[in-house]
C-alpha cells in the first residue's frame, strides 16, 4: 500500500494542487480583498507542490539507480511519469492566476 502511495503521489499532490487553488479563489472572491495578495497566496502554494513533486521524482530517481527488481523499477517509473504530469498540470493551473491578474 506504501508504494502505491508513493507511486501515485505526484497526482495526489497535483489533485491537492487544483482544490487548494480552488479553496484559495473563493475565499478571495468571498473576501474581496487585495487580489495580489491572494495572488501570491497561489504562486506560493503552486511552488510548494513544485517543490514536493521534485523532491518525489529525485526519489524515485535515487531509488531506480540501485538497479531495483522489475516490478519495483515499473513503479518507480511510473511514479517519475506522473510526477512529470503532475508538474505540468500545477504549472497550467497556475497559470489561470496569470491570466486572470
Amino acid at each position: 500500500m506504501r508504494f502505491w502511495l508513493f507511486m501515485l503521489g505526484g497526482l495526489l499532490i497535483w489533485a491537492a494542487h487544483f482544490l487548494g487553488l480552488y479553496l484559495l479563489s473563493s475565499a478571495a472572491d468571498v473576501a474581496r480583498g487585495d487580489a495580489g495578495a491572494w495572488n501570491a497566496a497561489g504562486y506560493g502554494f503552486s511552488l510548494v507542490c513544485l517543490l514536493a513533486i521534485a523532491a518525489l521524482c529525485r526519489k524515485s530517481l535515487t531509488v531506480l539507480r540501485t538497479q531495483p527488481e522489475p516490478t519495483q523499477a515499473f513503479g518507480l517509473r511510473v511514479s517519475i511519469a506522473a510526477g512529470l504530469l503532475s508538474g505540468i498540470g500545477v504549472i497550467f493551473q497556475t497559470l489561470v492566476l496569470i491570466v486572470g491578474a
